[in-house]
Parts: structure tokens; C-alpha cells; sequence
């Protein structure tokens, strides 16, 4: 592979365990650059009474700029393949990366979420 040869179709998942509560849940150091492809998210038990929201941020702010894009779960739903991807789709070697939980349900909340990130990225860039 060259320096600067392109992976494509990757994914990682940003995982936390439990009910969930609002707020920043995990964040990870990416080592090298990249382009989001497709966002999705999944839970073990549905949340209900109203919708799981989710975000995903870039050091610290949003990537969902259109905040009315961001992943939803819908209340009796156990996942989503978000139909918008974020306005910001590119980070690089360097940035963190973490999940934000904006909404739980208002009668149950979920638990274990997911979300999972397609990209296309270049380890040439780390």
C-alpha cells in the first residue's frame, strides 16, 4: 500500500454500557485523518415514552450543526441508521472523537448504546 492510500469502508463503535443519562459517554483518539460515511446507532432496550438523541462531536462540538439531524432512536425502537449524515464530516490525526447522549426517553431509558461510524480514511495522515 502507498503512503497515501485510502481506507475505505472502515467503522469503529463508541460503546457505553448501562441506562443511559445525558451527557458525553466515551471519546476516542483518532490516529489518523478521515471522512464519515454513515452513522448508526443501536440499544439494548428501547427507550420510551419519547426518543433516544444522540450527537457526535468533534473536540468538544457538535458535528450535527443541523442539530435536527442528529441519530434518533424512536421510543420503542432499538436502533436507527441516521438518514442525515453530520454537517461536518471530516476530522484529523489528532482529534478526539466521543458520543453525546442529548435525550434518554422519558418514561424508560435506554440502555447500551452503540454507535457505530462508517468512514473512509488515510493512515498516511497519523
Amino acid at each position: 500500500m502507498s503512503s497515501s492510500a485510502t481506507i475505505a469502508d472502515q467503522m469503529f463503535t463508541l460503546q457505553h454500557k448501562g441506562a443511559l443519562t445525558t451527557g458525553v459517554k466515551e471519546i476516542v483518539r483518532m490516529p489518523f485523518a478521515g471522512k464519515i460515511s454513515a452513522v448508526t446507532a443501536a440499544v439494548t432496550t428501547a427507550p420510551a415514552g419519547s426518543t433516544a438523541i444522540f450527537d457526535l462531536n468533534k473536540n468538544g462540538t457538535t458535528m450535527y450543526t443541523t442539530q435536527a439531524n442528529r441519530p434518533t432512536i424512536a421510543a420503542g425502537s432499538d436502533s436507527v441508521t441516521a438518514p442525515n449524515l453530520p454537517d461536518v464530516l471530516t476530522w484529523a490525526a489528532g482529534d478526539r472523537l466521543s458520543v453525546e447522549v442529548d435525550q434518554i426517553g422519558s418514561g424508560t431509558a435506554g440502555t447500551n448504546l452503540t454507535l457505530c461510524v462508517s468512514y473512509y480514511g488515510s493512515p498516511a495522515t497519523a
